[in-house]
């Protein structure tokens, strides 16, 4: 049995649940790191702004710290939405309906810019979350197969044929 899926590209929310997922299974050391010397960051610099204008009135440095002290919040907290937004200004444009078809081979994809064809042993791990299956290429690169999106095939199956050729090896988030 084979499954198909048939997308028009991936969506913003297929993006952002792929970065989350990504920062909580490959990158998490990393992404703590980031976000916890960016909050530092800015909540000293925030702290540092605020001193300066309640010790010497309004002044540009003391604005300029307090502006760049939210920033920095703002970029701690809406990380994962950014690096979604990244994400798809990097995707091809036009690629029109794709189609990804799994079978016992592998995964094929089929677009209008062209065909890829990735066999199970490419892949380096399965993550289910919030409706849609992740097939890791790499530690950043994946095959979001959105279960909504199945076309042929049974959903409810689908989980049990990729823990079949994975080993057993999907990983909910």
């Amino acid at each position: 049995m084979y499954y198909q899926f048939t997308l028009n590209g991936y969506s913003y929310q297929d993006l952002l649940v792929l970065c989350r997922v990504t920062a909580r299974c490959y990158r998490r050391v990393r992404t703590v790191i980031y976000r916890t010397v960016v909050v530092l960051l800015g909540l000293a610099m925030l702290g540092l702004g605020a001193l300066l204008l309640w010790a010497e009135g309004v002044n540009s440095l003391g604005a300029a710290l307090v502006l760049l002290g939210l920033l920095y919040l703002g970029l701690a907290v809406f990380h994962y939405r950014l690096a979604a937004w990244r994400s798809s200004r990097m995707q091809l444009k036009d690629v029109g309906e794709i189609t990804v078809t799994l079978d016992d081979a592998g995964v094929r994809e089929r677009g209008r810019k062209g065909e890829g064809f990735y066999p199970y042993s490419s892949f380096i791990g399965c993550v289910h979350s919030q409706g849609r299956y992740f097939l890791f290429l790499d530690k950043k690169h994946a095959v979001v197969l959105p279960e909504a999106a199945v076309t042929v095939g049974a959903p409810a199956a689908l989980g049990a044929r990729l823990a079949e050729k994975f080993g057993g090896a999907i990983q909910e988030v």
